[in-house]
């Protein structure tokens, strides 16, 4: 085997530097040499070069080339969306190959550039008129809003200061995609009175900048220089230019002003502008919460543009995918021009990526000057998608329930509570049960079924599973457990140490401390509140607690979850600020939220109010959490919300700093994702000799409010006389989305693809297409597509399937093959699914779904998922 090795980390973290040599390198360094140096040869050199993986094939980057026994990267944020990044370093003959698995930074902001309106790198000046653009270059904040604010520069040197604060301009926002979110500024003439309020500029250039924040941290960008206007602009008489003489001056007077008509054509396109856009209701009034009128009014305000001919579009903001709604062309009648859009004649957004729409739409106006080019968006309002155009399938469907049969709930099998769990009983499934559920009304992790547990599991029951309260656990409880866990766990990673972000310490953690000062207290007073130990991880019932708050807080649309801002802070950390408290050393979590949209953000007393309602309907309401440690002992406990020190002002802070010691052992510490879940509760109670609990269905799960079929009277029947529910039908819609478009889907050779996923050719879209598909086509001619499409799977089921099938399962496989293909089990592409389904090994066969991800495509992990789910359960789960 050789020893030429490429030596470095293979999952390094987003956006931070790191070094990677060759093995063969330390043979050729004495050790009284030093690390860094080495005589370079052309004999000694390596070659360095970076691929990735796309369509099943390596591609070579072009900008990533580097020579040198040892070299930096830094990964970005793409990185994370790549199906395989490998290293490849050469010397002579010898190849050297090490496979890259980049992992997600803390949220933060790298970096800002000031660019042209082009995105492209600005050289020289700028004039008034023109468009900057301002990037923000992000970190694991993918798909969050970014805020921007405008500020012109009045101290010496570049960074942003407090001196020049006063010259704000005006604050903008957009949503980071691919790492990265681009913000346009149009640079008004009416700046150069911020510029000059303090005294005329003596070199007759401005300078302006950009800062983006996050997490109360300013990143300001590079200055751009902007030649002050040829008109005074500042509001001093003094100062203005003196008035052309008449037009009736002597003939040698124009020769004079020859050069001042070269002037005006410069200035002339800056001249006009669009001041601000806004949305209201036809009344004028602002629009608070969902708007459910079927109009509403777009004012624009303007300086000096009557006359001009503008467009508005109306955009569904859908995560940087924005759809657009309406647009028109007209002529600016007045500074202050209204116009009324009638949103019942506009059909709705079905949403332009993997998240669904749901109940509003959130519109969002942009007006364009056509003469210069220059845009100005509105701010976001929540619109109820009822008000919108409805599509004549839609009607016709909620008039006549076309293809949803209603049909009777089947009874599930009831022990009569015999084998249920209840209070008293003592296991190391309750313990588990009492971790998970621990958000619902508080609990600890102990091993017993007490008071509390019997409160958790009824809280549970009616708000999640949404059946009638018993406080006890049967099977049903468990499966719905299960489903919770899978739906709403915390991801680990965003927990980890706010040190990695700090470029000040040398010696960083792992992520989750060092283990260090256990037992060690920082008081005489020996309690966790002086505990200085950096615990092994986030304890689980936090996790849980957490995984519980956004649950709720998903089933309204007044509050938002938006980040985390602290989860694990080592002792390195601490030092660096400099602070003393332990609780975020694994007992702690900030989080901030937003209302109707807005962040909840900086030190203001109008956030204290906002703060506490949240603590009152979400953290006190349901997990019981004790304000300020007040009677926390064994109790979710907050910091205090003010703008004292030592309170909060933007978020929230839980804690479990008041559990016993005997709930704070290192074993409810976790640092993985697989220790979050820590595998299926009921495989765990079939472990532990719980048969007939599982077995016991007596209350059912209704969290999904997907009705029971009764599928031919409970029997698998001959797969040839079924025909797909109309449940599943939606499910497969649901997966495949209407898309009115052509597009190439996302298999290995991008199939040219429209409305729900129908055919149009093998192989990308390449133009032979007919006209109808370039037009686009509407829902109701996709459904037509889709119906005829359908047929052909289903009697590819039924050919290639000869065993009986229930309804559930027959659906599950036609999903299964309109995703991977009508003859997808007679190419052999899915052998052991075919064959334990041939062997009526059904849940066997059930398995084998899991497998079929191409390689584990997020997506169809998901989708796989949830086929799997129906094709054993019976749940037609459509949510991803």
């Amino acid at each position: 085997m050789s020893d030429f090795k490429i030596i470095g980390n293979p999952n390094p973290v987003v956006g931070v530097l790191e070094f990677y040599t060759i093995s063969d390198f330390f043979s050729e360094i004495s050790p009284s040499q030093e690390f860094v140096y080495i005589p370079k040869s052309p004999e000694n050199q390596v070659k360095w070069e970076v691929y990735v993986l796309e369509f099943g094939k390596w591609r070579k980057t072009k900008e990533n080339d580097k020579t040198g026994k040892q070299v930096t990267y830094t990964f970005f944020e793409k990185s994370l969306t790549r199906k395989g990044i490998r290293l490849l370093a050469r010397k002579g003959e010898k190849v050297a190959r090490l496979d890259i698995k980049p992992l997600p930074a803390h949220p933060k902001i790298d970096h800002v550039e000031l660019l042209d309106k082009n995105g492209s790198k600005i050289t020289g000046r700028l004039a008034y008129g023109q468009t900057v653009k301002a990037r923000v270059f992000c970190l694991n904040m993918e798909k969050r809003r970014v805020h921007v604010t405008l500020w012109e520069d009045d101290v010496k040197g570049a960074r942003h200061s407090k001196d020049n604060e006063k010259n704000f301009i005006e604050t903008r926002s957009a949503i980071v995609h691919f790492g990265k979110a681009d913000i346009d500024f149009l640079l008004s003439p009416s700046f150069a009175k911020i510029a000059t309020k303090g005294g005329p500029e003596n070199d007759k250039i401005h300078e302006y900048y950009v800062t983006a924040e996050y997490n109360r941290e300013k990143t300001a960008s590079n200055n751009v220089n902007v030649n002050a206007p040829e008109a005074p602009v500042a509001p001093y008489k003094s100062k203005t230019r003196p008035k052309l003489p008449p037009s009736n001056t002597t003939a040698n007077q124009p020769k004079k002003e020859l050069p001042k008509s070269d002037k005006p054509p410069v200035a002339a396109p800056a001249k006009g502008n669009i001041n601000s856009v806004n949305i209201t209701d036809t009344s004028g009034h602002a629009i608070k919460g969902r708007l459910r009128e079927k109009q509403i009014k777009v004012w624009i305000n303007s300086s000096n543009l009557i006359g001009k001919e503008v467009r508005i579009k109306l955009f569904d903001d859908d995560y940087g995918k924005d759809d657009l709604l309406f647009q028109k062309e007209f002529t600016i009648q007045s500074n202050l021009h209204a116009i009324v859009v009638s949103l019942n004649t506009i059909p709705r957004s079905w949403g332009g990526n993997y998240l669904a729409e749901g109940n509003d739409q959130e519109l969002f106006a942009e007006v364009e000057v056509l003469q210069t080019h220059a845009f100005t968006k509105s701010a976001i309002v929540d619109v109820d998608a009822t008000v919108f155009k409805q599509y004549s399938f839609e009607i016709f469907n909620k008039v006549l329930k076309v293809d949803m049969p209603e049909k009777k709930e089947k009874k599930e099998e009831n022990c009569g509570e015999k084998y249920c769990i209840k209070k008293g009983d003592k296991s190391d499934l309750i313990r588990e049960i009492n971790i998970r559920l621990a958000g619902f009304g508080g609990n600890v992790p102990t091993d017993e079924f007490t008071d509390r547990t019997e409160k958790m599991i009824k809280q549970f029951q009616r708000d999640y599973m949404k059946v009638p309260e018993t406080g006890k656990i049967c099977g049903n409880v468990l499966k719905a457990i299960d489903e919770f866990c899978e739906k709403w766990g915390e991801k680990i990673t965003e927990y980890t140490c706010l040190c990695k972000n700090v470029s000040s310490i040398q010696s960083k953690c792992s992520g989750f401390g060092k283990g260090r000062y256990k037992r060690e207290y920082s008081s005489s007073s020996r309690i966790e509140r002086f505990h200085k130990y950096e615990r092994p991880g986030i304890h689980r019932s936090l996790l849980w607690g957490i995984s519980t708050l956004r649950f709720y807080i998903s089933n309204q649309n007044v509050y938002k979850y938006m980040w985390k801002t602290a989860g694990y802070r080592c002792w390195e950390h601490n030092n660096s600020v400099p602070r003393r408290s332990t609780n975020h050393m694994g007992k702690a979590v900030d989080i901030q939220f937003s209302k109707n949209g807005v962040p909840i953000q900086g030190k203001k007393g109008s956030n204290i109010s906002l703060l506490n309602e949240i603590n009152e309907k979400f953290y006190s309401k349901y997990l019981k959490a004790k304000y300020q440690w007040v009677d926390g002992k064994n109790n979710f406990s907050i910091e205090p919300i003010g703008l004292s020190d030592g309170h909060t002002y933007s978020w929230i802070h839980l804690d479990v700093r008041e559990f016993d010691n005997e709930y704070l052992d290192d074993k409810y510490f976790v640092k993985t994702q697989e220790k979050v879940i820590n595998g299926s509760l009921l495989e765990l109670a079939k472990k532990l000799g719980f048969l007939n609990t599982c077995m016991c269905n007596s209350a059912g799960n209704n969290s999904n409010k997907k009705p029971i079929e009764n599928d031919s009277n409970n029997k698998r029947i001959d797969p040839k006389k079924l025909k797909t529910s109309g449940k599943g039908k939606q499910f497969i819609k649901d997966w495949e989305k209407f898309k009115p478009n052509l597009y190439n889907d996302d298999s290995e050779d991008h199939h040219c693809t429209i409305g729900y996923g129908h055919l149009v050719h093998l192989g990308p879209c390449n133009g032979s297409e007919s006209q109808e598909f370039k037009n686009g086509i509407t829902k109701e001619r996709a459904l037509q597509l889709f119906d005829l499409r359908l047929v052909d799977f289903e009697k590819a089921v039924q050919r290639d399937v000869t065993v009986p099938l229930y309804q559930y399962e027959f659906d599950a496989l036609v999903s299964f093959l309109f995703n991977c293909g009508e003859n997808f089990f007679v190419k052999k592409k899915a052998p052991k699914l075919h064959k334990h389904l041939l062997n009526k090994e059904y849940e066997e066969g059930a398995k084998e779904f899991l497998d079929v991800t191409s390689g584990g495509l997020a997506g169809l992990v998901k989708r796989r998922k949830a086929e799997n789910n129906m094709f054993l359960n019976n749940i037609y789960d459509s949510k991803h």
